[in-house]
């Protein structure tokens, strides 16, 4: 084996073998806070305290009557802690944190990033809302930082009421469990079960996932297809994505865009496009959904920089969820650094797909041309035809 696909083979080896093995928490297992919090109140202060190293990551899951929405989760630094007073209002506390410091998790759909769909647990209609972040920070790799989880409704008097649970891995020292109560009216019941979707609502437990895993290694800025897949309401994906960092580069202008083309978008793809021209076939009203942009600062889609291996990598982990039948057809493209091409390894894990009317497929174009994408949705649709007929 020549030296160079050698060295090749045994980097993929590592980071394939990095993405199934390796564990965040420093003590190699999480910290789980689960339960109900139900209160007149329309903030509450804390779910958790929690103190984590750069590549901390928080997976979450949380359900409420939507008759209380819309309800936001909080995230506060220690010296945001510090300001907050008894006597401030709901807003005024909010008014505290960044939101563009990924401080303010909103519990509705219109934020994508909350995995958040109508459902019907119960005969009852409620939110649910899952996926994850990363608690990436500035500083040295090893900076720890300290995160106060609160529950705002400020623009409602109906009170609080959520189910939650939090898994949270690379926490520094023991699990906190600090509530502070605000007065007897709040109940916190650590040991809550969540209520569990109707078969309107996907359950991603009741079967395998599609699982659709590989690496991209290429000098063009656009790869297309990691996967096409269809979807039926409440289906979607978790993901794991892995890519080097280029050490001339500013890492914070290192992003890859990951790109979920419909049907209709696909038709306007062509080969003589850039790749920014590829990007924006996805219309912007559309793009918190068909868009998940991966870098160092990517915290919502649980993405960090991380350089175990000796060499810096950004990591994202995280899923998707969507209110709906979908079709997608994914792609990753390299458009703010065009000039280092496309070099990722990943992971999805594909639930809620049809088993009986669709697909779920991994369908690879090594080179992109026009007549690779036709060729691409042709197979698709004969694979269609003939698991109808």
């Amino acid at each position: 084996m020549k030296p160079k696909l050698l060295r090749h083979s045994a980097f993929v080896l590592m980071m394939l073998l990095d993405m199934h093995l390796c564990d965040f928490a420093p003590s190699g297992m999480p910290c789980i806070y689960e339960g109900r919090l139900s209160t007149t109140r329309n903030w509450f202060g804390y779910l958790a305290n929690i103190t984590v190293l750069t590549n901390g990551r928080m997976l979450f899951e949380f359900i409420y009557p939507a008759k209380h929405c819309c309800q936001n989760v909080l995230f506060y630094s220690d010296q945001q802690v510090a300001f907050i007073d008894p006597h401030m209002s709901c807003w005024q506390k909010e008014y505290i944190l960044r939101p563009e410091d990924d401080q303010i998790l909103r519990l509705t759909p219109r934020f994508s990033w909350s995995g958040c769909h109508l459902a019907h647990p119960g005969g009852q209609l409620m939110y649910v809302c899952e996926g994850g972040r990363s608690f990436a920070v500035d500083g040295a790799p090893r900076h720890a930082s300290t995160w106060h989880v609160a529950v705002s409704n400020c623009a409602r008097r109906s009170g609080l009421d959520l189910h939650y649970r939090l898994v949270v891995h690379g926490v520094i020292g023991q699990c906190q469990y600090y509530f502070h109560v605000a007065d007897e009216s709040v109940q916190i019941k650590s040991n809550a079960e969540l209520p569990r979707a109707t078969s309107e609502w996907y359950d991603i437990h009741s079967e395998s996932p599609c699982v659709v895993e590989g690496s991209v290694n290429s000098l063009e800025s656009w790869f297309g297809f990691l996967a096409n897949v269809s979807l039926r309401h409440g289906g979607g994906f978790q993901f794991h994505f892995r890519f080097p960092l280029v050490a001339s580069v500013p890492i914070t202008s290192q992003i890859l865009s990951v790109l979920l083309y419909t049907n209709d978008d696909v038709i306007g793809l062509d080969a003589q496009q850039t790749c920014w021209q590829r990007y924006t076939v996805i219309k912007q009203q559309f793009q918190s959904e068909q868009l998940i942009e991966i870098g160092s600062k990517s915290s919502w889609n649980g993405c960090a920089s991380e350089n175990s291996t000796g060499s810096p990598v950004v990591v994202c982990r995280s899923e998707r969820r969507f209110d709906g039948i979908r079709q997608f057809h994914i792609a990753v493209g390299n458009c703010r650094h065009p000039e280092y091409g496309v070099h990722l390894q990943y992971r999805l894990d594909v639930y809620g797909y049809d088993r009986v009317q669709h697909y779920c497929m991994s369908c690879r174009a090594h080179c992109m041309h026009i007549m690779l994408i036709i060729a691409c949705i042709t197979v698709s649709q004969r694979h269609r035809w003939v698991l109808e007929s």
